[in-house]
């Protein structure tokens, strides 16, 4: 799907693109620019007044009217506007603005719900962008932790079966299939039953044509219950039905299960068999239950032995342990584990073990001997291969996975899958900043998924767009939808995504230097971690716990996370830049601790620039501007970073922190003058692309320079625009403290002073800043 077209005049605005032509000619417009104009076009029946204006395109309110009076100097002139008179943009004298050109609006044709033609073969394998830009999501490890707890791993579902309305159920009504008892004298190696079974069991009504809620929702809110009696704690969430639910025994050397489906104000409906192999029980009494329901069995597509690993592989997924369920694979015959099916379900495995290429590898050989004829597999298989991406930051072979799967021939016939890749697709559109389009795919992902029953999937959805929120600046929309979604998780007792919601929730509080709610946050999502679980999730939460501790000055705890980190299985990082993450996490904190060789040490081995496939991102900026920092003159580089040669997301919110490296650089070789215009280009770029964190970090590097140069009252203009932050953020307080303590005023000195004793953890306060400042100096002219 793509957004409407904006025509005006001689230009055209696209959102979808992110593009403004004029004449046909592409106009490069930065981001707050271009958002200015598009907020005022869509808004144009109507006055749009400054602060709304402010809160569209910044997604803050401490912003002067002179940066609003910039910005709409900028927007037109990009459009050829002038303001004395003006044919795009009219002010309006004491409120604000209003769109004015005559504007058409074009909106591509296509389908409703149905994906636009391709030209390629839909079987063939998809062929990624040549040579694309690497592309990493502003909140790095929210997309990888959120993508594994979005997409709700296919194990074992297959085709429904299409047949008419049964009399007995509703069409309409959802089922939940909750865990089966297992009596006492049966063996021990059954166990995995209760959830496994129960997993069977839901996939039989489901392929009949029912709808039929997922096993993990249905098994997060019955552990949220705690009740004996999980059913009426279903039926009271007010979207369940019918509740099926059952035993297993071992008797006279047959397995028997029973299955019992209770409607509210009816008899229970029930389905009996006996069997001496266990899996040919549970599928006889599903099937009797079926025939109680009105429905008929569903063909078996995958044979009893199959079956049975694959249950037993899901049973111990449910139970959140990945390593059991792969142990469970490999002590299977070598026939069993070559099943397509089995294939898939160990790949999904290795995903969630975070050992991505060999999920990739697996997929890329699973497709290239499969069915070309088994669409459903085919589709399954690109969703989980483009799932593997995306922790990754491969937005572009992602996307082609999710793209190949909705083109498979018959993709129409399986709601859920397609769900699945919008849903993964809607994540690529986050992390390539084509926010309209990822939009545009989790409304359809929200759809799909609710037409398939799957609630918990529809809360996953509504997690993806609070990523979304964050990842195009709106901080505090973001906030209240992680929130919201951890409430949600956790009142259903899904663990994994309610890590998910958290992860994404300390970030965007860390970004917003809300310090002290971000380590709140993570204290909560630390206190989820179990032994064992998933590997991926734990390696993001202790990354992100790392540097939240360092921004508290919790100094102590930080080794031992890095410690605990280090001694695990550290195979992943020949896949990801998560070394690099580590690095620069002790070159900090070696930094902070006074131990400048150690820090040195490790920063020597920090990229220098881009990676090497020439992309650009936040963590490579942030890598070279600590190298620079720790490292001695002879090390400093001789000039500055050539410009990029591409405009990706990654590349604008790098530049701040490649302006800052520039800047330090320039005072290091007493080029202040040229430093000061790299200061001031750093401040420029923080207010196009960056947040508290970035602007904060440029003001503790440029007031020292300011106050050195003996322009304190510049200094302490600089300051104010952060003092905001200052109740709650170290780096913040410091600040004030230095502009206090140059101005020689000694009232505000003690009690910045105060304020940073109160934040400083077990960081040493800077000596010369406790000292009482001497009486206060008569101010210098500010430079203009």
């Amino acid at each position: 799907m793509s957004s409407p077209v904006y025509r005006f005049g001689a230009c055209r605005l696209d959102p979808t693109k992110r593009e403004l032509a004029r004449d046909d000619a592409i106009v490069d417009v930065p981001p707050r620019v271009f958002a200015c104009l598009l907020y005022l076009v869509e808004q144009r029946e109507r006055a749009v007044d400054r602060a709304e204006l402010i809160r569209a395109v910044w997604r803050r309110d401490n912003v002067s009217d002179t940066q609003l009076f910039q910005l709409v100097l900028r927007a037109r002139r990009a459009v050829g506007d002038d303001a004395d008179n003006p044919h795009a943009i009219r002010t309006i004298v004491g409120f604000g603005y209003r769109w004015i050109a005559p504007t058409t609006v074009e909106t591509p044709e296509a389908e409703p719900g149905i994906e636009p033609v391709r030209t390629e073969p839909a079987l063939t394998e998809p062929t990624p962008p040549p040579q694309p830009p690497r592309r990493r999501p502003l909140a790095w490890g929210i997309a990888a932790a959120l993508v594994l707890a979005l997409l709700a791993f296919a194990w074992l579902r297959t085709p429904p079966a299409e047949q008419a309305p049964p009399a007995a159920v509703a069409e309409t009504a959802r089922i939940a299939v909750v865990p089966l008892n297992i009596e006492a004298n049966a063996q021990s190696d059954a166990a995995w039953v209760r959830y496994g079974g129960m997993d069977l069991v839901a996939d039989r009504l489901r392929r009949s044509g029912l709808v039929v809620q997922t096993s993990e929702a249905t098994l997060g809110a019955v552990m949220a219950a705690g009740e004996a009696a999980p059913g009426d704690a279903l039926r009271r969430a007010g979207t369940i039905g019918l509740v099926v639910g059952g035993d297993v025994a071992r008797r006279d050397g047959a397995w028997h299960v029973t299955l019992r489906a209770e409607r509210p104000g009816a008899n229970a409906l029930r389905g009996d068999a006996a069997d001496a192999d266990l899996m040919r029980a549970l599928r006889a009494a599903g099937d009797a239950l079926l025939t109680a329901l009105g429905r008929g069995a569903p063909t078996d597509a995958i044979d009893a032995p199959v079956a049975q690993l694959l249950s037993q592989a899901r049973a111990a997924m449910l139970a959140d342990d990945a390593k059991a369920a792969k142990a469970a694979i490999e002590a299977a015959a070598p026939g069993l584990r070559d099943d397509p099916e089995v294939r898939l379900m160990r790949a999904q495995i290795d995903a969630r073990l975070g050992r991505f290429a060999d999920a990739q590898n697996a997929i890329t050989a699973l497709l290239a001997d499969a069915n070309a004829s088994d669409a459903y597999l085919r589709m399954r298989a690109l969703i989980v291969r483009g799932a593997a991406y995306i922790p990754l930051g491969d937005a572009d072979r992602a996307r082609a996975d999710f793209d190949a799967a909705l083109a498979v021939p018959g993709a129409e016939r399986y709601a859920h899958a397609r769900g699945d890749a919008y849903a993964g697709r809607g994540a690529t559109g986050t992390m390539r900043n084509d926010f309209s389009a990822a939009a545009n795919d989790l409304g359809q992902a929200r759809v799909l998924l609710d037409q398939s029953g799957d609630a918990l999937g529809v809360a996953r959805v509504d997690l993806e767009w609070a990523l979304l929120d964050h990842a195009r600046g709106a901080a505090e929309p973001a906030a209240t939808r992680f929130a919201q979604a951890a409430r949600q998780f956790e009142a259903l007792a899904a663990k994994r995504p309610l890590k998910s919601a958290l992860i994404g929730l300390e970030d965007v509080q860390y970004d917003q230097l809300q310090t002290a709610a971000a380590m709140a946050t993570s204290d909560r999502a630390w206190a989820t971690l179990a032994a064992g679980g998933d590997p991926l999730l734990r390696r993001v939460m202790s990354i992100q716990r790392v540097k939240i501790l360092i921004a508290t000055g919790r100094l102590r705890e930080v080794h031992d996370v890095l410690a605990a980190i280090e001694s695990g299985n550290l195979d992943y990082l020949a896949e990801s830049h998560d070394d690099t993450r580590l690095r620069l996490a002790r070159t900090e904190l070696a930094w902070r601790e006074g131990r400048p060789d150690d820090a040195a040490r490790e920063a020597q081995l920090l990229p220098n620039g881009r990676w090497p496939d020439g992309s650009e991102d936040v963590l490579a900026a942030k890598a070279s501007l600590w190298r620079q920092r720790v490292l001695p003159d002879s090390a400093l580089p001789a000039a500055a970073l050539p410009p990029a040669t591409h405009d990706a997301p990654g590349v604008r919110h790098a530049a701040p922190y490649r302006a800052l490296a520039e800047a330090e650089r320039l005072v290091r070789v007493d080029r202040v003058a040229d430093a000061e215009r790299q200061y001031q280009e750093a401040l420029r770029l923080a207010d196009e692309t960056g947040g508290p964190l970035v602007l904060t970090t440029i003001a503790a590097s440029y007031v020292p320079v300011l106050i050195g140069d003996g322009r304190t009252r510049d200094a302490a203009t600089l300051a104010a625009r952060i003092a905001v932050w200052a109740s709650d953020d170290y780096e913040a307080a410091l600040i004030q403290l230095r502009v206090a303590h140059a101005l020689g005023e000694r009232t505000a000195w003690q009690s910045a002073l105060d304020n940073v004793r109160r934040l400083a953890g077990e960081r040493r306060v800077p000596a010369e800043l406790e000292k009482t400042p001497p009486e206060r100096a008569a101010p210098e002219q500010v430079r203009h």
